[in-house]
């Protein structure tokens, strides 16, 4: 190995191992989105306007000395883009957006999925708040069967997490772990 490559591994296994440690503390988590003045769902709305789509993935990324960030990505309404957002949990800004390949969530869900469901993530995001009482910090789409189920992972105020699953068809909580 090279030794200019040497520092530059450090580095990278410094940031993974402090991100890592960031993403793995839920009560950390909770404390900087009470302080957020942007709700994960507003951030969805700002990333759907923007994308001119549906979100199918929103996520709190932590950061250190910051206030973090929503992660949305977004699906165009033809189902030929695939966004993602980067959004201030402070004032609601785009921070960031940029295309990804759509050909990789074709495997998990389908644009008509997407339409055909009753309930928007938002809604899974809402159900699972109120289910649980903590704040969404992840939230995913996949497709099950014939619907749509979304996976909601929630911040507990006492440091713990819990991992819900709604269904697209009508909102209702389908398990809670």
């Amino acid at each position: 190995m090279k030794p200019k490559a040497i520092p530059l591994l450090t580095a990278i296994a410094v940031g993974c191992a402090v991100t890592t440690g960031y993403a793995a503390d839920p009560a950390r988590e909770v404390a900087m989105l009470s302080q957020a003045k942007v709700s994960m769902n507003q951030a969805i709305t700002v990333a759907e306007e923007q994308g001119r789509g549906q979100a199918i993935d929103a996520d709190y990324v932590p950061t250190s000395g910051a206030a973090g960030m929503y992660d949305v990505k977004v699906l165009s309404m033809d189902g030929k883009k695939l966004l993602d957002f980067n959004i201030n949990p402070d004032d609601g800004r785009v921070l960031k957006a940029t295309r990804e390949h759509v050909a990789k969530v074709f495997t998990r869900i389908k644009p008509a999925d997407l339409q055909n469901a009753q309930t928007p993530l938002k809604g899974a995001i809402k159900s699972a708040e109120a289910q649980s009482g903590g704040k969404a910090v992840t939230a995913q789409t996949d497709r099950t069967a014939d619907s749509v189920r979304y996976t909601v992972k929630v911040a507990l105020a006492g440091g713990a997490t819990e991992t819900i699953k709604v269904n697209g068809a009508d909102g209702k909580v389908a398990s809670a772990q």
